[in-house]
């Protein structure tokens, strides 16, 4: 079987340290990228089965990004769930308008992620 690929972009070093360290604990594999361009280029390097991105980075936010995977016919499909320390509803309704599937506010909870990560992957049965 395949291993599930996930795609982390977040422009906080320590953030994506601990995600790909929960996720390939869980037995995905982790792309990961620092801003909004590099964000893009992984995820055009292949279609990965999950995408969580930050709102807030270099180069191309979350919003953009988000409106990127959407438009693409390849990459239409991916779940993405926003991870962001933005409180504001608007922006939690905007997420939702560009075509994010969750929103899920900092500091979050890993367990409460892996589990959202992977019931929009469908991955239950794979666990």
């Amino acid at each position: 079987m395949k291993q599930q690929r996930i795609v982390v972009a977040d422009d906080d070093p320590i953030v994506i340290k601990f995600l790909a360290a929960i996720f390939q604990d869980e037995g995905f594999e982790v792309r990961t990228a620092d801003d909004g361009e590099k964000a893009l280029k992984v995820i055009g390097e292949g279609r990965p089965d999950l995408v969580i991105l930050d709102l807030v980075m270099p180069y191309h936010d979350g919003f953009e990004i988000c409106q990127r995977i959407r438009s693409n016919p390849v990459t239409a499909t991916v779940p993405v769930i926003i991870l962001s320390m933005k409180e504001r509803e608007q922006d939690a309704l905007r997420a939702f308008e560009v075509g994010a599937d969750d929103y899920i506010r900092k500091p979050f909870n890993a367990l409460e992620l892996v589990a959202r990560a992977r019931k929009l992957m469908g991955a239950f049965a794979h666990q």
